[in-house]
């Protein structure tokens, strides 16, 4: 199983949001990862954030789920809590990793819409449950 991670700032005004290098320009997304045998999915989010982000989390909650057919498994969503601000990507997965205030979340388009501007995940995708989760809940 792989799960998929919004990362809310301690403030809880802003989103944790990373893009792979291979995306369109400024498409960002959660952080996904794949769990390792032994671990709990607690433990999966915990790690994944930190290597790919080096934000240290708590508060880890579990949102939903969806299939994922990479490899024909299923992607697990969650909700955490940055304990710091501080972004410190420790590997290469990532290209970019930064926090997006709730106003530039909700004026972010989808992958393909025309503008220079936040493009995020398909609406009917776990990824974009999640950020529309928190990008709405204190509307």
């Amino acid at each position: 199983p792989a799960v998929i991670t919004a990362i809310v700032h301690p403030d809880g005004e802003h989103l944790l949001l990373g893009r792979k290098p291979e995306w369109a320009p400024m498409m960002y997304s959660t952080i996904a990862g794949f769990v390792e045998p032994g671990e709990t999915l607690e433990e999966t989010v915990i790690r994944e954030t930190l290597e790919e982000t080096g934000v240290p989390v708590t508060d880890v909650r579990y949102m939903g789920s969806q299939p994922w057919p990479f490899p024909s498994s299923i992607m697990l969503g969650f909700t955490c809590r940055a304990a710091t601000t501080r972004i410190q990507r420790n590997d290469d997965e990532l290209e970019d990793c930064r926090w997006f205030t709730r106003e530039q979340v909700l004026a972010g388009g989808t992958r393909g819409d025309p503008g220079t501007g936040l493009k995020l995940s398909h609406p009917f995708s776990i990824s974009r449950y999640l950020i529309d989760s928190w990008a709405f809940a204190k509307r």
